[in-house]
């Protein structure tokens, strides 16, 4: 079958993953998922290319001809979240990409009048699955200036989202380490009509590791599922991962998964469990090996609305809960996708703003909620030139009317986005 899935999507079934279904129902579920990969046209080999061209060749040219300002300018008359507290009215200057003052008016050539509004870090979304400049844009105009994307099957395309000035910047995921006979791994075998990008055993992860490094990806995007890869298998993709200085995200959507990935040392867990909340002792073990945990709440939150039957939101929120008081970083991630037919479609952008909220509702602050989607994701994935207002740091801002450490939702008011100093040139977006 010559099935192409989409460059950049991961397909994240935990809908179908790290559940017991009958083995007709696993069945069903796959071959939906392949003939959607058949449906979509940028899902076919010809059509990589063609996607990849369109993000290199329209859209950069369009960027060259807009009169983005890159002059020095004063955002003045702001109060200033910097990533870890909220500090009193002041002034940030920013001169080509970079804040190079913080508190002082300074030389600036353009200023500008906060109103008393709260300028606050560029947004992390740190799980996405874009695939074209469209989606870019939609996660900048919410504010969400850095974003991961979360595996690739298709280096071209997935560089292709890369390096666009006055857009969200991209951290781009490895293809998925999946065992055969996996949901994941079949959907693998599927892209690919064999199975020669598969985690066969542990022997074989080195090799597989050189393959799937050899064009650049940020990060290592590997899967823990039942059944899936055995746990020796997964502690060598970890350590080896992390022995060639590659951060590991894991896929893990159920209890089980959760084990596999906490005994492997993963860098950072995805998802939060929906079948069963994780225990306490379960928690404090991923805290003491200094794991970190992208819940994805947005996404289980749809999923289990959908199939309340066999999904259950509140072991996912529970979780979190839990890794709160073990004090695991929790970092602020959505799945976003817009997969048409997929049984959870979560929107760009918008959904970073629903993810706080989801945050704040499973007990973490709103300063806490904040720090997931700045400082504390900019921490934790290595950026150590952003998620914060301080002198030196890439000029990601959002200037909000409101303050969101008073109310969450007050992330909505936006009223204007910087990227790398570079403000966002369309509408802001609306909620």
């Amino acid at each position: 079958m010559q099935a192409q899935i989409n460059a950049s999507l991961h397909f994240e079934i935990y809908y179908f993953v790290d559940v017991k279904m009958p083995t007709l129902s696993i069945i069903q579920a796959l071959f939906t998922l392949l003939s959607l990969a058949l449906a979509c046209p940028f899902h076919n080999g010809a059509s990589n290319p063609i996607l990849a061209a369109a993000n290199n060749n329209h859209f950069r040219p369009l960027q060259r001809s807009n009169p983005f300002s890159r002059a020095r300018t004063a955002i003045t008359n702001v109060r200033i979240f910097d990533g870890y507290r909220l500090l009193p009215a002041s002034t940030v200057i920013v001169d080509r990409g970079t804040i190079v003052d913080v508190g002082n008016s300074g030389n600036a050539i353009v200023h500008i009048d906060g109103k008393g509004g709260v300028l606050m870090p560029g947004l992390i979304d740190a799980h996405a699955h874009p695939s074209d400049i469209t989606h870019l844009q939609d996660l900048s105009r919410y504010g969400v200036t850095t974003t991961m994307l979360m595996a690739c099957f298709q280096p071209q395309s997935c560089l292709s989202l890369k390096n666009h000035s006055g857009l969200v910047d991209v951290v781009v995921g490895s293809l998925i380490a999946a065992a055969p006979g996996s949901i994941h791994g079949n959907i693998v075998a599927a892209v690919d009509g064999n199975g020669d990008r598969l985690v066969y055993n542990a022997s074989m992860a080195p090799q597989w590791l050189d393959n799937a490094l050899s064009w650049g990806p940020d990060f290592v995007k590997l899967i823990a599922e039942s059944p899936g890869l055995d746990q020796q298998t997964l502690n060598v993709l970890t350590k080896t991962s992390q022995d060639r200085r590659k951060r590991v995200a894991c896929h893990a959507s159920s209890l089980d998964a959760y084990e596999q990935a906490a005994i492997a040392g993963v860098d950072d867990i995805q998802h939060s469990p929906s079948d069963k909340p994780i225990s306490a002792g379960l928690a404090r073990r991923i805290a003491f090996r200094g794991q970190v945990v992208t819940p994805t709440l947005a996404i289980m939150r749809a999923i289990s609305d959908t199939s309340p039957a066999t999904r259950n939101y509140t072991a996912a929120e529970e979780t979190v809960r839990r890794l709160k008081e073990a004090g695991v970083p929790i970092i602020a991630g959505t799945d976003s996708n817009l997969v048409p037919g997929l049984i959870a479609i979560v929107p760009f952008g918008i959904s970073l703003h629903e993810e706080l909220q989801l945050l704040v509702n499973a007990g973490l602050s709103p300063i806490e909620a904040l720090r997931a989607a700045t400082s504390t994701a900019a921490k934790h994935w290595g950026l150590n030139d952003r998620g914060v207002i301080a002198r030196g740091k890439r000029a990601d801002l959002v200037l909000l009317s409101g303050n969101p450490l008073e109310d969450i939702s007050a992330t909505k008011t936006i009223q204007r986005i910087w990227l790398a100093g570079v403000e966002f040139s369309g509408a802001v977006g609306s909620f």
